[in-house]
């Protein structure tokens, strides 16, 4: 299966200056050992909808929301993950962009059972769904309504939006790893985080200590562009996502997290929603 399909949903949000390089980061990355030894049996944090504002060079260039649930699937517990967003009024003059990404993952495997991307850019729709049976050992993959069918003979993985969420409840304390398989174009790879020190940022919430997570590539040019990318969550329970931080060749976006939100970022439908 390749994760390029998957990873390029992301790449918009980088080439319009608004939201998440976060999947476009992980691909095709090698795996270490854990040293912090984490709960594996930690899932996926369950967030009411939150709002997140997009700053470049410190001008807020877009909105993004996150949210997460448990739901059945397909006769299956699974945990659905969305993340919507859209550029600002400004960025929207020079090119629009609206998105939806969706994660569904299996509670009992803790393995993507699907993955869709629902983009928009200046009027044009782009859609690509991922499907993963794993007990066939197929990949149904549409892409702008081509449908291929792709073996899959890989054990448990999880989409980049997943990795993301499922890494939160797996940081352990500073100084610490762990690992998380992830979909590659070479299957399922065990790919290292490292957990960084505490660092006190200004938040929604007041003044707090965040614990940065950061995934470790193992080669060089595994970003879809050259980079970095952290994460920052609160170390209590809740491991609130605060901060999103990707270091780009040509720039900084810093995701922030702004309270909770009423309405999802992506336009569509949503002609009137606030910037």
């Amino acid at each position: 299966m390749s994760s390029k399909g998957i990873s390029r949903s992301w790449g918009w949000a980088a080439a319009a200056g608004v939201v998440l390089v976060v999947a476009g980061v992980l691909v095709g990355l090698a795996g270490e050992v854990s040293e912090s030894e984490p709960d594996g049996s930690k899932a996926i944090p369950v967030d009411s909808r939150l709002a997140y504002k997009v700053e470049y060079l410190g001008i807020t260039c877009g909105r993004m929301t996150l949210e997460s649930w448990l739901e059945d699937y397909q006769g299956k517990p699974a945990y659905h993950i969305i993340m919507t967003a859209r550029n600002s009024t400004f960025f929207n003059k020079i090119y629009r962009v609206d998105g939806r990404i969706e994660s569904w993952v299996d509670v009992e495997t803790m393995s993507t059972l699907a993955y869709t991307s629902d983009i928009t850019e200046k009027g044009k729709r782009k859609i690509k769904r991922y499907t993963i049976d794993r007990e066939a050992g197929m990949v149904r993959a549409e892409k702008h309504g081509k449908v291929e069918n792709i073996a899959y003979d890989g054990g448990p993985a999880l989409d980049p939006l997943a990795f993301v969420f499922h890494g939160r409840a797996l940081a352990g304390k500073p100084g610490t790893s762990f690992t998380q398989p992830i979909l590659t174009d070479r299957g399922p790879v065990e790919t290292k985080s490292m957990v960084g020190e505490l660092k006190r940022f200004k938040t929604a919430d007041g003044k707090r200590e965040l614990l940065p997570v950061k995934p470790m590539p193992a080669e060089e040019g595994v970003f879809s562009r050259k980079g970095e990318f952290v994460y920052w969550i609160d170390p209590g329970p809740d491991r609130t996502l605060y901060r999103l931080d990707a270091k780009l060749g040509w720039g900084r976006l810093v995701a922030k997290l702004i309270g909770p939100a009423d309405e999802v970022a992506d336009r569509r439908g949503i002609e009137n929603a606030g910037e």
